[in-house]
């Protein structure tokens, strides 16, 4: 081989070797691109699995939240409703408590009947003291009891009426007696002008209706109390038959 064939060969050979080594190169440069490529890949998929999961988890605590917060809405509700059944309950004990209180009183207390009216249109001007109770002074400076009530009025013709319906007893000049329907009262209305009174003995009065007018029959203006009035008296029925004087009040409030 000549010289120049032997320089054309070494050429040849050293441009293999200069490509190989740059295909070498270039390989390597690619190996090295597709390994950062795959680890990125990787990361990103580590980032969205993180971030997936951070969102469930956060989805998860918002749902926890919300229970928990309708949890507490139904405490309140709950103790809410309890509160008001507490308040109920406690309205319904003093309601209780009132209800009995009004019962002991009306077991003990009087009975008034408020189913009778005013006789008079006046004003208690001496009351009824009872044969135990105190004794009243008159304008005569006597001291005696008071049987009924001694209503006062304006004037003399002033109109009476019966209290509740009844049967005539007794008419003695302006005095008048009547007993009620079931027998358990006797009602006197007496210093009635005699020449009103219209009525006879066994006559059915009805509540309401005028039994006479003011007068001065009893002689009560000059000795006890010093105005024209009605001499008003409620006897009540006792086991025996007898009839005892009561306290008008105890029917009719003025």
């Amino acid at each position: 081989m000549d010289k120049n064939n032997s320089n054309k060969g070494h050429l040849l050979s050293k441009g293999k070797r200069k490509i190989l080594k740059s295909g070498t190169i270039y390989l390597v440069v690619i190996l090295f691109v597709c390994a950062i490529a795959g680890i990125t890949m990787v990361l990103t998929r580590k980032t969205n699995n993180s971030v997936k999961t951070d969102t469930s988890v956060s989805k998860v605590t918002k749902v926890n939240n919300t229970v928990q917060n309708n949890s507490n809405v139904n405490n309140k509700v709950s103790k809410a409703k309890q509160n008001d059944k507490a308040t109920m309950d406690n309205a319904n004990l003093v309601k209780k408590n009132t209800d009995t209180s009004k019962d002991s009183v009306s077991a003990n207390a009087k009975v008034v009947q408020n189913t009778m009216v005013s006789p008079v249109n006046g004003t208690i001007i001496l009351g009824y003291t009872g044969a135990d109770g105190s004794m009243a002074v008159g304008l005569d400076k006597v001291s005696r009891t008071i049987l009924g009530e001694y209503i006062k009025v304006s004037s003399k013709g002033i109109p009476v009426y019966a209290v509740t319906n009844g049967t005539v007893l007794s008419i003695d000049g302006g005095r008048v007696a009547i007993l009620s329907n079931d027998s358990k009262l006797k009602i006197i209305y007496d210093n009635l002008d005699p020449t009103s009174v219209t009525l006879k003995k066994g006559s059915a009065v009805t509540q309401n209706s005028k039994i006479g007018v003011i007068g001065d029959s009893d002689n009560a203006k000059d000795r006890i109390v010093d105005c024209d009035h009605l001499y008003f008296e409620i006897d009540e029925k006792q086991a025996d038959g007898s009839y005892k004087d009561v306290n008008p009040q105890n029917y009719i409030k003025y």
